[in-house]
């Protein structure tokens, strides 16, 4: 039944309006699928093409639907031995040493990415929103630093006693 289908939609099917089945008789086709017997509708059928073409419709699709609730045959030995290494590799994969990293490699990709995508937020903010900086300006000639703006270190004591007073100031001679 699907072969029909699929060649009648591979052949360039033309989807066409339904006819519209007479009022009167709409009802009573489906029952006259059934089986019912209906002599009135037998008549009509007879002389009507929209009902006989409704009726037709109304076969063809059931007969698509209870073919497709029909259960399946055996799956081919291929696909099942397909199945079967698939399902051997997985067991093989979680039964290796190596398994024991998987968790941890799962943690480290989402660690990383979560990072990464802080990373990019922080630096979308510090763009778009960080505060302001002055811009620095070249030193020019005339701001250059000479040794006297530096805190001179303090000279070599001259003799022994400036030693043992400095300790004595600062109280580490106890």
């Amino acid at each position: 039944m699907f072969r029909q289908l699929k060649s009648l939609i591979s052949g360039g099917l033309q989807v066409e309006p339904a006819p519209v089945p007479c009022r009167r008789y709409e009802a009573r086709l489906e029952d006259y699928l059934q089986g019912a017997d209906d002599v009135e509708l037998s008549e009509h059928l007879g002389q009507c093409a929209d009902c006989r073409a409704a009726l037709e419709r109304s076969r063809l699709g059931g007969e698509l639907l209870r073919e497709a609730w029909e259960p399946v045959g055996e799956p081919q030995s291929a696909f099942l031995a397909g199945v079967m290494a698939r399902i051997r590799e997985e067991k093989a994969r979680a039964e290796s040493p190596a398994a024991f990293w998987n968790p941890l490699e799962f943690l480290a990709s989402r660690l990383s990415l979560s990072a990464a995508a802080l990373l990019l937020a922080l630096s979308v903010y510090m763009v778009g929103f960080g505060p302001r900086r002055a811009p620095t300006l070249p030193p020019s000639a005339g701001s250059e630093l000479r040794a006297a703006d530096f805190p001179q270190p303090p000279g070599d004591p001259e003799s022994n006693d400036e030693v043992f007073q400095s300790l004595v100031e600062t109280d580490n001679g106890n």
